[in-house]
Formats: structure tokens, C-alpha cells, sequence
């Protein structure tokens, strides 16, 4: 049995098997009267449209019997469980292909620098003024909320993991390689033309 990441098999269930969509067919297919499937899109436009997560998670797929596109349904099945926060970040970033933002590269906003006097610095053509410079400004707020919904992100996958241990039957899961906090980790330094920038500040040092 392959030993795979968590994080790679619910990308694989998401963006290969397309296991929301699966389990919508399945929801039609069996109609009122049989289990029911909802759709991770579903659940979420519930949640948006009640203001609290709707339970609809389908319990009998671990005795449907096992095949690929069945493991995909086992993992969509404990996703459902997961708590309201966690289930739209896994659901999110497994169809993307991504992680959550922590450095804050969406938090920045530009704003005109100015000098030590407060003073707007301008570009200048033939000594006239024609732009302002511009420089990057980080809301720690926002940087620290990118972090929390990380680790939130992060503790939904080792759960994820536990869970679909001994479960499926083509794969056995692994624990997230993907760090717990990375921004502890030893910044990451772009470097061109003698200038130096930290990637998970973007600022020029």
C-alpha cells in the first residue's frame, strides 16, 4: 500500500476525482429517499446562506466497498465532519493546489514613502516632480490572522490523517510534511543584482 501526505490525497480526491462533484451525482441518483451526498460546494453555500454548518455527512461510504474513486469518497466523507473554518480551508485549498497564505503578501498595501521629515518622496525629470514612490506596508492584524487560518489549515490535515488511517484501501495516509508554522523556519532571501529581499516579508533589506 503507497504511504502518501494528507495533503496529497486530498488533493488528489478534490482536483483529480473531482469527489464533490461525485457525491452531488450521488445525491441525485439515490434521490430522497436513499443516503445522501452533498456536495462541498453545497455545504458551503449552506453555511453562507444559515450562518451554521449543516451536517449532511454521508456515514455509509466506508461499507460501500473500496475502489479508487470509493477512497476519494471516504476522504470527502471525513472532510464533511471537520469543523465549519476547517472544511472550507481544506476544501479550498485542495482544489487549488495551494496553501494558506502566512507571509502576508496579500496583507501588503502601497502607500507613498516619505522621508524622516514626513514628507512624500517624488520621482523627479529634470528636477520636476512626476510620481510619488511608493513602498510596501504590512498590517501585522492581517499577517496574524493569514498565520491562524495556516495552522487551522495544518491541524485539519493531521486530523484528516488519523482518521483516514486503515481506511482507505489504494493509499495509507501520512502526517502533512508541509511545516506547522513556517514562519519560524529561516527566511527564504531572493537575491539580484546585489539586492536582497526576504520573501516571506517582501521587504528590500
Amino acid at each position: 500500500m503507497e504511504r502518501v501526505d494528507i495533503e496529497a490525497l486530498v488533493g488528489w480526491a478534490y482536483r483529480v476525482q473531482c469527489v464533490d462533484r461525485m457525491a452531488g451525482l450521488m445525491d441525485v441518483a439515490w434521490g430522497e429517499a436513499g443516503p445522501s451526498f452533498r456536495s462541498a460546494t453545497h455545504a458551503m453555500l449552506d453555511f453562507a446562506a444559515l450562518g451554521v454548518r449543516v451536517d449532511s455527512s454521508p456515514g455509509f461510504v466506508v461499507a460501500m466497498g473500496a475502489t479508487a474513486q470509493d477512497d476519494a469518497l471516504v476522504i470527502h466523507d471525513a472532510v464533511l465532519r471537520l469543523p465549519s473554518e476547517a472544511f472550507a480551508l481544506v476544501v479550498a485549498h485542495a482544489k487549488g493546489g495551494s496553501r494558506p497564505p502566512w507571509h502576508g503578501i496579500e496583507a501588503e498595501a502601497l502607500v507613498a514613502d516619505t522621508d524622516r521629515k514626513g514628507r512624500v518622496r517624488m520621482l523627479r525629470d529634470n528636477c520636476r516632480p512626476v510620481a510619488c514612490l511608493l513602498r510596501h506596508r504590512v498590517d501585522p492584524a492581517l499577517v496574524e490572522f493569514s498565520r491562524a487560518q495556516y495552522v487551522v489549515w495544518w491541524e485539519a490535515l493531521v486530523v484528516l490523517a488519523g482518521e483516514l488511517a486503515g481506511r482507505l484501501e489504494g493509499s495509507h495516509p501520512l502526517a502533512p510534511s508541509a511545516p506547522r508554522e513556517p514562519w519560524f523556519l529561516p527566511p527564504l532571501v531572493y537575491v539580484e543584482d546585489g539586492a536582497r529581499m526576504l520573501v516571506d516579508t517582501a521587504q528590500i533589506i
